[in-house]
């Protein structure tokens, strides 16, 4: 089965629930909503936070499931423990505890982002869910360096030379290309192809 692409999932942050005044304590509601690119389709979420510094700390989550289709599945409730740690210098970090199971047992991971699992929210772990940059490889990817790699390192560059010696944003341009190269002849070699 292939990863879902964290970045085009539904997500729900423990860091934008902390930048939006939701993790203040007490009790607070709000939602999101998500728009998906070329189609306009929209989603939507509303949640209750509830914060009193005891074990029942949670986020309650309340939206509705529907098909590919757009039909209406089903109204869901879906409550979510939150847990926190000390910060170094004072202060407390939250984060949400993982709710579902996978191969049958809890997972109870501490993270810090939710995504859309089917008809639940869960950690990436239970979801199968990986970061885009997790997915560059196979042919695009020589001896671990990509054209993106190169290309990103091009747009950082601003000064080539710097008293008559390459700076170290070229350098590292350098070391990336040669890299790259190297890697292409190895799997030229592999393969019995003549350059």
């Amino acid at each position: 089965m292939s990863k879902a692409i964290a970045e085009q999932s539904n997500s729900l942050s423990i860091f934008w629930l902390k930048k939006n005044g939701y993790l203040e304590g007490g009790w607070r509601s709000g939602g999101i909503k998500w728009t998906y690119g070329v189609s306009g389709n929209e989603s939507n979420i509303s949640f209750f936070v509830f914060l009193h510094g005891e074990a029942s700390d949670c986020i309650k989550l309340k939206y509705t499931h529907t098909d590919r289709w757009s039909e209406k599945k089903s109204e869901m409730f879906f409550e979510v423990p939150f847990t926190s740690t000390s910060c170094n210098y004072s202060g407390k970090r939250y984060w949400f505890i993982c709710p579902l199971t996978k191969n049958g047992q809890y997972c109870g991971r501490r993270v810090g982002v939710l995504y859309s699992i089917g008809k639940w929210f869960g950690c990436r772990h239970c979801g199968n869910i990986a970061y885009a940059k997790q997915m560059e490889g196979g042919k695009f990817r020589w001896n671990g360096v990509s054209v993106p790699d190169i290309e990103r390192a091009e747009k950082e560059l601003k000064r080539w030379y710097y008293k008559g010696k390459p700076t170290r944003k070229h350098r590292r341009l350098i070391r990336l290309n040669e890299k790259f190269e190297n890697g292409f002849l190895m799997m030229g070699r592999r393969l019995g192809i003549k350059f």
